[in-house]
């Protein structure tokens, strides 16, 4: 079986919510803002949309040749700073160990300075996922100088890590 990483694509709709529904069962490390059982295909058909007309956000799928999910990354703009997005990366269990993060972790940066409007990516990561830590490190994310580590209203301690995104950086 061959993954690769692309673009999502709105005929993607049905599988990326399964995809999200089994990752949330997976990992007390991977959290979902929004009530999937509030959103039909059709409605992540034109989220998908969306996001990929914008130059801001991005979302991203590891998918085989049947269209099949494994994993997914985000950037989503921040509604009060369009210039930083919010990265979020999931990868199935059963295909973790095998690059498929770190890939799309490099895609998001690529895209941050090559193509975006945005001029830095952030991410919070639960301090016990040192895996997670290793992989952003490895890619150019440092710790947030001023941002907040250890919010109480977590149930893990975290970590606030940034990477500057803008040409000649």
């Amino acid at each position: 079986m061959e993954l690769m990483i692309r673009l999502a694509e709105p005929e993607d709709s049905a599988n990326l919510l399964a995809l999200l529904r089994q990752l949330a069962q997976e990992s007390d490390t991977f959290c979902i803002t929004q009530d999937l059982d509030t959103v039909d295909a059709i409605t992540e058909a034109q989220n998908i949309t969306a996001i990929q007309q914008t130059t801001n956000n991005l979302m991203l799928v590891v998918a085989d040749e049947a269209n099949h999910l494994y994993g997914i990354a985000t950037a989503t703009a921040l509604l009060d700073d369009p210039k930083v997005a919010e990265v979020g990366v999931a990868v199935l269990k059963a295909y973790q160990g095998y690059g498929l993060a770190q890939g799309l972790v490099a895609e998001l940066i690529d895209w941050g300075v090559t193509y975006s409007t945005v001029n830095q990516l952030g991410l919070v990561v639960q301090k016990r996922n040192a895996a997670a830590i290793h992989i952003y490190e490895k890619l150019g994310f440092s710790v947030a100088p001023n941002a907040q580590q250890d919010e109480q209203t977590t149930a893990w301690p975290i970590q606030t890590m940034q990477l500057d995104v803008t040409e000649g950086d």
